[in-house]
């Protein structure tokens, strides 16, 4: 069994996961402007509940965005230095992914486009496709919020994150299902285990935020 901890700070969400042997315990509360003066806490608490220290862990993986640039910092910069004082390896994950991995688990949707306030007029979009139970294509990109068309989407895909209320009008309109959403550790602890199998793991180095351009960012897993 693998033993990971999940590190998701991108929204106003401080979210925390660590999966032991046994059970995972966790934390995710709206928590805004404080994630940097609590994280270390809720650390210590949660590795102390699941009776695990750093170096007994197989993994780190974090929600590296996009979203809060203040927090994502936050994630990657303690993850990295747990990461090279324990010698373990990461994973990096989008936040999008992480959002859509929610509402896979809960409600199958085989379309979902996960929605994140970008502030400066601007939302996140990412849109992800599962196939055969598994993530099969994403698509990443940033978009003035007048620029967002709802012709790009079929009634049938499933919108999530905070940025829905952006565009609740739009939403609505369509006839589409949407729901106010954080990204949430739990789910990146999904991923991550999926990910460790496969192998697809990297030196903390190389864990830098996702920063999503206005260009076409289309990715086959």
């Amino acid at each position: 069994m693998s033993k990971i901890l999940a590190i998701e700070t991108s929204s106003e969400t401080c979210s925390v996961a660590v999966k032991s042997d046994t059970e995972i315990n966790s934390y995710h509360e709206l928590i805004p402007q404080q994630h940097s003066s609590k994280i270390l806490d809720i650390l210590k608490d949660l590795m102390l509940k699941s009776c695990l220290n750093f170096k007994d862990l197989d993994v780190i993986a974090v929600g590296c965005g996009p979203g809060s640039f203040t927090g994502i910092r936050l994630a990657c910069t303690l993850a990295q230095g747990l990461s090279f004082s324990s010698e373990l390896p990461v994973i990096r994950v989008s936040s999008l992914e992480v959002i859509a991995e929610h509402f896979y688990k809960k409600h199958r949707a085989n379309v979902i486009t996960a929605l994140v306030n970008a502030h400066m007029n601007q939302i996140y979009v990412g849109k992800f496709n599962y196939k055969h139970e598994a993530l099969y294509s994403s698509y990443h990109e940033i978009k003035k919020i007048e620029e967002f068309k709802t012709s790009e989407f079929s009634s049938t895909t499933l919108f999530a994150g905070d940025g829905c209320n952006l565009v609740l009008d739009q939403l609505t309109a369509l006839g589409a299902k949407f729901f106010d959403h954080h990204p949430n550790a739990i789910d990146l602890l999904s991923i991550s285990e999926r990910k460790l199998e496969e192998g697809l793991v990297q030196s903390p180095e190389d864990l830098l935020p996702f920063y999503v351009s206005g260009e076409e960012q289309w990715k086959k897993v």
